[in-house]
């Protein structure tokens, strides 16, 4: 990561991606702030894209996220990947 010339942050939540633009450019850090300093990296990078992506627009990546937070995500091959992430992968990338 110490080698990146930039990175792309995206998300679905406009209040965390808002947060990351701010603390980006503020000119000192404070205490009272402790999540802005440990965003304090972004600020030494050559670029930085923050993008909002609506979680409607992305189904397969929302499906993983709540899939991930109450599953087993190890799928040893494609057959064993659950039905509705093989419906999504269908229908959004034919």
């Amino acid at each position: 990561m110490l080698e990146a010339k930039g990175v792309i942050i995206e998300g679905d939540c406009k209040n965390v991606l808002e947060f990351c633009r701010n603390s980006m450019h503020q000119a000192t850090w404070s205490d009272a702030n402790f999540m802005a300093q440990d965003l304090s990296f972004l600020a030494e990078l050559n670029q930085v894209l923050i993008r909002h992506i609506p979680r409607e627009a992305n189904r397969l990546a929302d499906f993983c996220a709540k899939f991930g937070s109450c599953n087993d995500f190890v799928w040893h091959d494609v057959t064993s990947a659950p039905t509705e992430f093989m419906e999504i992968v269908h229908d959004d990338f034919g």
